[in-house]
Order: structure tokens, then sequence, then C-alpha cells
């Protein structure tokens, strides 16, 4: 089995509210036996988290047990009124994302939309992912971004080819940690 790594990235929240969020997140969704809960969200445990504030926000390593996903972040961005944009790393196989604010899906990006079955030409479109978006909430260029948002089906020669100079990987699952980092969230987080 591969890496699964989820991590949620919140603009403008310090480091103390975040934790008391993830709190109230598990306490109200997580372990439930309910299957019509507004969320799906299981084994998420705040205090195993790890979270790194930063100067525009927080980025929060999310619990290795934990599977949420979008839920996770839409239930965050819903029931606090935040821009959320949970990145993770699906089976050591890709990366991907999706940003949330005040609960609506906003942006989407997966280089393999297909990954799990033969998908429509909507869901391709839905999971491109938009520079515009990206650099309007990030506060970042366009150009700085939007080479990260292909997908992997694309030619795009060698995998092992980065995207920007300033790059440390190239097109696999951790490039999500160069994307982090030109959002002005490095990757940071110790090994479990």
């Amino acid at each position: 089995m591969g890496l699964f790594l989820e991590t949620v990235i919140i603009p403008g929240c310090k480091e103390a509210e975040a934790r008391s969020i993830v709190k109230a997140v598990e306490e109200a969704y997580s372990n439930q036996e309910n299957d019509e809960a507004a969320y799906q969200i299981t084994e998420l445990y705040a205090d195993q988290c790890q979270y790194r504030e930063y100067a525009n926000g927080v980025s929060i390593l999310i619990n290795e047990e934990c599977i949420g996903y979008d839920d996770l972040a839409e239930a965050i961005s819903s029931d606090y009124g935040k821009v959320v944009m949970l990145l993770y790393i699906y089976d050591g196989d890709f990366w991907a994302y999706a940003l949330f604010d005040n609960g609506e899906l906003v942006d989407k990006f997966n280089p393999q939309p297909g990954y799990f079955e033969e998908v429509s030409e909507e869901v391709i479109e839905a999971s491109k992912g938009n520079a515009d978006v990206i650099a309007k909430y990030f506060h970042v260029e366009r150009a700085d971004i939007e080479k990260y948002l292909v997908r992997w089906e694309d030619d795009l020669g060698d995998m092992e080819d980065i995207a920007y100079d300033d790059d440390e990987f190239g097109y696999g699952e951790w490039q999500m940690a160069d994307f982090m980092r030109k959002l002005g969230y490095p990757y940071e987080f110790e090994e479990a």
C-alpha cells in the first residue's frame, strides 16, 4: 500500500483557532455510525494532527488514520465560514486538491480524474483546477502555479521533469509540496 496523506490549509486562521475547529469537527462528525450524517469523516483525531502557522494562515497535517477528503474540508468551511483547501496524496499515485469557500466548492484539481474508472468529459473539466481562482484566494501570481495544474495523461514528457526551475519534485505525488510552497504554506511536517 502506498502513501495516503491529507493536509488542510486555512488562510487567515491562527493555530489555536485551527486546533479548536478540528477538535469540533472531530466531535461532530468523526466515528459516527449514522450513514446519514452531514459529512462522512472517520478516525479524525485533532490531538494527533500536526499544525503549522504561517504569516497568512495555518496548515494542518491530518492524522494518518483519518478518512475525510472533501467532506473534511467542506465541514470546516461550511461550519466555520472559512476558506479551506484540502490537499491529498492518494496511495502514492497522485496528488489533488479541493478548495471550499463558506462550504461551497470553488475549485478542484486532480491530475488523474479517471484513476478509479472511466469518467465523463464533465468530470474531467471539473477536475482541471483553475490557476486564476487559486491566485485570487492565495494572493499569488497565476504564472507561478499554472504549470502544476495539468493532467498527467496529457503529453508531459518525463514525469521526473519539474514544473518550475525552483521545484524540488517532478510530476508525481510530492509535487504537492512544491505547490504548497508556492501558495505560502511549505510542507514542513515531521514524519510520524
